[in-house]
């Protein structure tokens, strides 16, 4: 078999090439020839050159000689300065076995699981420590970055965030109605829409907008840029990174959530107050309920939850951005890990505030 190069090597017509002859070079084998005719090439480029390798390293793979006829020069050149043996054929590789024995899987899961919150405790002590640096040197603060991230955390998610209260505020109030109507004390629906917005549903449902929303483009982001190794250029320069990332993020993040829950809350309450003047009770009845639940305490409860709900939320999505692999699924994993976590905590903070309360008796 010949295989004649042209004049010009361009890619088109080493495409040509490829597409048309390298079919019978897959089908040749031990005792076969193959002739390289490459004494009128004037010109290359570096797929003329993609395309010798490919045929030395299936001449090796297969066992089938090459004769040259290499006029110019060229692929001695190439040769020389690629060693065809170097190029592997990945497409051959054996995909690793994922282990099925339960308990292994176990404890795979439970050293990722271990691994994942020692590392979220290294970034707690990092950001503690940037947080106590600022304060010698408040300048280090990027304002600017820091209102542009709370500008997207918070109202960028201004419209998402009404929606889902008012949404949340409707279905509270349906159900609750159903419920005290029969006793014939539905009017008493607005004294639990607003407590259960203003103590609990209005700062998780928010955290957890902002967990899927915020959260996973903290760590897409920074993952982004560990991948395109601007973080390392950062190291560099003598700024460190979670001075200059994540802090604003963080800190925007505190500042995203209880604004969002605040809107959340009065959007749930307006929620609540169509369905009720629906079943017959007067809007200043269903407001005078509404003012009169609303204690300080109730007040205070939720904003404590959403700021640190908003914490959680900030530190897990730049702890894993700032922590992702240099590859694209990555950037992935790192941005699933940030929603799949923040969650978690979020879970659990919710849980012990509702037993701090309770033991307070606030």
């Amino acid at each position: 078999m010949t295989l004649t190069l042209p004049e010009i090597c361009t890619a088109e017509a080493v495409a040509a090439l490829w597409q048309g002859q390298m079919a019978q070079v897959a089908c040749m084998g031990e005792g076969d020839a193959l002739t390289l005719d490459a004494d009128a090439v004037k010109a290359y480029d570096g797929a003329a050159e993609a395309l010798v390798i490919e045929l030395h390293r299936c001449a090796a793979t297969q066992r089938f000689a090459i004769r040259c006829r290499d006029g110019a020069g060229m692929v001695a050149h190439t040769l020389k300065v690629f060693d065809p043996a170097v190029f592997a054929d990945h497409s051959r590789a054996d995909v690793p076995k994922r282990n099925a024995h339960i308990p292994v899987q176990l404890g795979e899961a439970a050293v990722r699981i271990w691994d994942d919150a020692r590392d979220q405790l290294a970034f707690l002590g990092e950001a503690t420590s940037a947080i106590f640096s600022l304060i010698i040197r408040p300048g280090r603060l990027r304002l600017r970055d820091t209102m542009l991230c709370f500008e997207r955390a918070g109202m960028d998610a201004l419209p998402i965030t009404l929606l889902i209260g008012f949404l949340m505020g409707l279905i509270l109030a349906f159900l609750s109605a159903s419920s005290l109507r029969q006793f014939g004390v539905e009017v008493y629906v607005a004294d639990l829409i607003a407590i259960g917005l203003f103590r609990e549903l209005g700062a998780l449902i928010t955290a957890i907008i902002l967990a899927g929303r915020t959260g996973s483009a903290f760590a897409a982001e920074l993952g982004t840029m560990k991948v395109n190794e601007e973080i390392d250029a950062l190291t560099t320069l003598g700024l460190p990174p979670v001075v200059f990332l994540a802090l604003p993020r963080v800190l925007a993040s505190m500042l995203a959530l209880p604004f969002l829950s605040i809107f959340a809350v009065f959007a749930g309450l307006l929620g609540g107050l169509a369905v009720l003047t629906v079943i017959g009770v007067p809007s200043v009845t269903y407001w005078q309920h509404v003012v009169s639940a609303l204690t300080l305490a109730n007040v205070c409860i939720g904003l404590i939850k959403a700021v640190t709900f908003g914490l959680l939320v900030g530190m897990v999505g730049c702890a894993h951005g700032l922590r992702a692999n240099r590859t694209a699924d990555a950037v992935g994993q790192a941005a699933t890990a940030a929603v799949v976590g923040s969650l978690v905590l979020i879970t659990i903070f919710d849980g012990i505030f509702a037993v701090l309360f309770y033991v307070l008796n606030v």
